[in-house]
């Protein structure tokens, strides 16, 4: 009986062992999407929160990354509208940050927002929040870009313009260096390295100072302003994102 017993043992274990070979390895922590040779972690929020407030969920059928682009969604589930947003795992910076978008914000509802922009959790220097926001901020005459280095309640700080945009993709240039930072937005899917770009451009604008680098994320919201329920669902891809640090 006692060697049957040891014999019940040996077994056991090579059992486990052999199981623990098969068994799929869990991942722990908040969802990570890879694009842009950045590594992206996605919000989830089930209570309302900012900005908006609105709530935001991070599940697959909300953000995801395809061979178009990544994908962000404005979209009611369980009579509550859910909001987006994604940030870099990776501390960025000074550098140059370029992003096409295919996607026609002059369809949106008056209340969608689309963000893209710097972010520091510390407070210092408005949090050091550099801007390209599209939105018509509940307005009726269709969504503008915006160009900001937070506060925005400096209008020196801020350049509103309307895109007469020539198809649904655009391309948009954040170049934020010690001395100021300067933006830019082209038709379509381009290089704004290249010579060519100018003819496609649609606005630029530079600040003439910065914050310091700190210790930001790059951050994509697509959200509600003051939460107000839209009329309808949007949908919105990032067909490239680059970042170069300087």
């Amino acid at each position: 009986m006692k060697g049957a017993g040891i014999l019940l043992v040996v077994v056991s274990l090579v059992s486990c062992a052999l199981f623990a070979q098969d068994a799929p390895v869990l991942k722990t922590g908040p969802r990570e999407l890879e694009f842009g040779n950045l590594h992206w972690r996605l919000k989830s929020s089930l209570t309302p929160t900012a900005p908006g407030p609105n709530y935001f969920r991070g599940t697959e059928d909300a953000v995801w990354v395809d061979d178009w682009g990544l994908h962000l969604t404005i979209a009611e589930q369980q009579d509550k509208w859910w909001a987006t947003e994604i940030f870099t795992r990776e501390r960025v910076g000074y550098g140059t940050y370029t992003f096409t978008v295919e996607t026609d914000i002059q369809q949106y509802d008056p209340n969608v927002v689309a963000g893209f922009f710097t972010w520091d959790t510390s407070p210092e220097e408005y949090n050091r929040e550099i801007d390209i926001e599209f939105a018509a901020w509940g307005q009726k005459d269709g969504a503008k870009v915006q160009y900001v280095v937070q506060p925005y309640t400096d209008p020196s700080r801020i350049f509103v313009f309307k895109p007469e945009l020539n198809g649904t993709a655009t391309t948009h240039r954040i170049v934020w260096t010690k001395e100021g930072v300067s933006f830019s937005s082209y038709h379509g899917n381009v290089d704004p390295d290249q010579k060519e770009s100018e003819a496609l451009l649609i606005e630029r604008w530079t600040y003439p100072s910065s914050p310091t680098p700190g210790r930001v994320r790059f951050r994509i919201n697509f959200w509600l302003y003051q939460g107000n329920v839209p009329q309808k669902s949007a949908h919105m891809v990032i067909t490239s994102f680059s970042f170069e640090p300087l």
